[in-house]
């Protein structure tokens, strides 16, 4: 039998659907309501032809009941020859068979009709007016960052995560225990970046908005854009090279941090194993890293294997400084272990800051060095770095931003 199929959506409650569904209700609003499963947050809005709803990390894709209704079949098990149509037919025909779940002139009362291109996240960012943190002040005066940070009701500093179609997903929000996700930001498909200027000579990656800002403050640096992901992921990392490959810039300029320089060789691990073409394989367990990635060029590799080698003969070395009588089994557990199998090089990292530093420092040198440049703060992070320049005499010698290259 032909029949239009799927036209009714207008008739459902949404709001009403999503509680049915399963779906917890997280927030109320005049304008849109918030539903959350699974780690995922849904936001319900009302428009002159109906309800409508999106994914936090999509507000530009609005969807109807019908949607959400094949969304939810599709993770159920249905009979031996269903198929997900059969399914979606079945419990469509269902809902709009309980009139519980149909619109009356109660159900669309409380909201206030929004336009179509509606996106919540679009109000929760106010003009920083005063900010207790000096470093988030005269931000007008600041071409790179002006509309780029905001403040909360609450006097909190916001930052704007934008995902691939550049919308308004989500924001970072500064708190005394860091700059951690906002409420329900979509943080695994986002990134923060600085305003872009006409000429662009570089980007620059950083953990977080803060930090960006805290660099900027210090070096004041034109035509670069300063960027920080939401989750380093493989999602995020293609928004970042899709906009690398955009601006045609030949290198992107790396400089996680944390509150321990620990912290930020780790991140920097983890992110090149995003880089597309790196086959960087990582995985990590209670004691220690697992490397996999291509061998590449012999003389690379040779330098990589010389600098493992040697910081393994320098382990031995302080070592004998204490016991005269090496303990083999301890002294591995905290050496470089690198082998070659098939052109591929296998190497065990122990979780020890230098251990880490050497490696970040000699994949880099000999891997990464044309299209990727590290800088690392010499405290953990950049805003400490520049309280602990501010503080010093202005006799000290003016250090560049390039003086803080890794490979120097």
């Amino acid at each position: 039998m032909i029949r239009n199929w799927l036209t009714e959506d207008h008739l459902i409650d949404l709001p009403k659907l999503f509680a049915h569904l399963g779906y917890t209700s997280i927030s109320k609003e005049r304008t849109h309501h918030i539903f959350e499963k699974g780690g995922l947050y849904y936001v319900v809005i009302r428009t002159e032809n109906g309800f409508l709803y999106y994914k936090v990390q999509r507000p530009q894709e609005k969807m109807a009941a019908s949607d959400l209704i094949t969304e939810n079949v599709s993770k159920t098990e249905g009979g031996n020859k269903e198929m997900i149509w059969d399914k979606v037919d079945s419990l469509y025909t269902e809902i709009l068979e309980t009139k519980g779940l149909m619109l009356d002139d109660q159900s669309k009362g409380p909201m206030e009709i929004v336009p179509k291109d509606f996106n919540h996240f679009s109000s929760y960012g106010l003009t920083v007016q005063q900010a207790a943190d000096p470093l988030f002040t005269d931000l007008e005066d600041l071409d790179a960052f002006s509309g780029r940070i905001f403040q909360n009701e609450a006097g909190e500093v916001l930052f704007p995560l934008f995902n691939m179609q550049n919308e308004v997903c989500g924001y970072f929000v500064d708190t005394d225990k860091g700059v951690l996700p906002y409420r329900e930001s979509a943080i695994k498909h986002s990134l923060w970046y600085s305003n872009i200027p006409k000429k662009i000579e570089g980007l620059f990656l950083f953990k977080d908005p803060k930090e960006a800002l805290a660099f900027h403050r210090k070096f004041g640096l034109k035509n670069v854009v300063y960027m920080a992901l939401g989750e380093i992921n493989s999602r995020t990392a293609e928004i970042l090279f899709q906009i690398k490959r955009l601006v045609k810039v030949d290198k992107l300029f790396l400089s996680f941090t944390g509150k321990r320089k620990l912290e930020g060789y780790l991140r920097d691990l983890h992110f090149i194993s995003f880089i597309n073409g790196s086959d960087f394989k990582l995985n990590l367990t209670d004691r220690d890293m697992l490397l996999n990635f291509p061998m590449g060029e012999e003389k690379a590799f040779s330098r990589f294997y010389d600098h493992t080698r040697r910081f393994n003969k320098e382990l031995t070395k302080s070592f004998l400084a204490y016991n005269k009588i090496i303990d083999q089994n301890r002294l591995n557990r905290y050496s470089i272990s690198v082998t070659k199998d098939k052109g591929r090089i296998q190497v065990r990292l122990p979780l020890e800051t230098n251990a880490i530093k050497l490696l970040v420092w000699s994949y880099y040198k000999n891997y990464l060095d044309r299209t990727i440049e590290i800088l690392k703060p010499t405290t953990g992070n950049w805003y400490s770095e520049r309280e602990l320049i501010e503080g010093q005499s202005e006799k000290r010698k003016e250090v560049q931003w390039k003086d803080y290259r890794i490979a120097n």
